[in-house]
């Protein structure tokens, strides 16, 4: 009986929406002689105009830096940067600037030029939309150089940004990243990440005493995330899948790789969507610098960003010494 009225007070919560619902800090004053905190900062969305709408973009500066080359989050598909707030943190807590899109479906193609949107033919245009959101966020934040943090689909249009601007990034960290698992479909996707899914709750419930507080309201946080995602733009949603499931990337990376882009691939044992033994096959040396294997289904990175940080944070170090190396020769 405990069992069946907790489960029904899960899909309460669910449906409700209740975690939207919880009150908000309000920000009374602010001394303009410090800098904000990295809490406060990340309340703090700025909406820049562009073409055809707005460009949502998150800003986090931590008070000292260890690296002038800013990193930029790419989400996955069906989520914003509200579910990763706690991974943009940590990841400014180690001295990082971090900057994220919240513009779930990107914006305008329109913000490409033509020659621009040529290169990345025959590109889904749900694809170009993110691409461009991406480019953009380069353009009006003045960013010379960046290094990129993906996650799932993030890869993806990721990887298409960097091929068409190479010179604007030192290097990718790609955690669990579609587009390298060889030929799928959707049918595959769908089921897998499912079970996946399944995985992950089943992991949250193992012990009913016990119960991972954490992971659960990050799984909640993530539903509501989807269904807002949704909401914006069913078919984008819908097509994206297809997408994801017939995109390669692994020819994109031999190429930026050639070109000196420094290159790491973080991925979870037990991932589902995008299974560990299909994507160790397909990664080859002349793709990346470095491939991280570490515990956890598809998005264990949001469920316990603090220990993820860690290993992007490594990576990203051991990228930017690469660089360095090439640098002096």
């Amino acid at each position: 009986m405990r069992i069946i009225l907790f489960v029904a007070l899960i899909y309460f919560i669910l449906k409700s929406d209740l975690i939207n619902r919880m009150p908000h800090e309000t920000i009374t004053s602010l001394n303009l002689n410090e800098t904000p905190s990295l809490e406060k900062q990340i309340e703090s969305l700025e909406s820049i105009e562009v073409y055809g709408g707005e460009l949502n973009v998150v800003d986090l500066s931590p008070e000292k830096k260890k690296t002038d080359v800013a990193s930029v989050w790419l989400k996955g598909w069906g989520t914003t940067s509200k579910i990763f707030r706690d991974n943009l943190i940590s990841l400014a807590e180690t001295g990082r600037r971090v900057l994220a899109v919240d513009n779930p479906h990107g914006i305008s193609v329109e913000n490409l030029t033509e020659e621009e949107k040529s290169k990345l033919e025959p590109t889904s245009p749900i694809e170009l939309q993110k691409i461009t959101a991406l480019l953009k966020l380069l353009e009006v934040k003045e960013l010379e150089k960046v290094d990129l943090v993906t996650h799932s689909e993030g890869a993806i249009y990721g990887v298409l940004a960097a091929m068409l601007r190479p010179e604007k990034f030192r290097s990718l960290v790609l955690v669990d990243p579609a587009g390298m698992v060889g030929e799928d479909n959707q049918g595959r996707l769908i089921k897998e990440a499912v079970l996946d899914i399944a995985l992950q709750i089943g992991r949250i419930f193992k012990k009913m005493k016990n119960i991972d507080w954490q992971a659960l309201s990050k799984t909640l946080g993530a539903n509501s995330d989807f269904n807002r995602v949704i909401a914006a733009s069913p078919k984008g949603t819908h097509e994206t899948i297809g997408e994801i499931s017939e995109t390669q990337i692994d020819e994109i990376l031999i190429l930026l790789k050639s070109l000196g882009l420094k290159i790491a691939i973080i991925h979870g044992v037990d991932d589902k969507f995008f299974s560990m033994e299909r994507v160790q096959n397909m990664t080859k040396a002349k793709m990346v610098d470095g491939f991280y294997s570490v515990q956890g289904t598809h998005n264990q990175v949001y469920l316990h960003p603090e220990k993820f940080t860690k290993v992007i944070d490594s990576a990203l170090d051991s990228l930017e010494s690469l660089s360095k190396k090439d640098e002096t020769g």
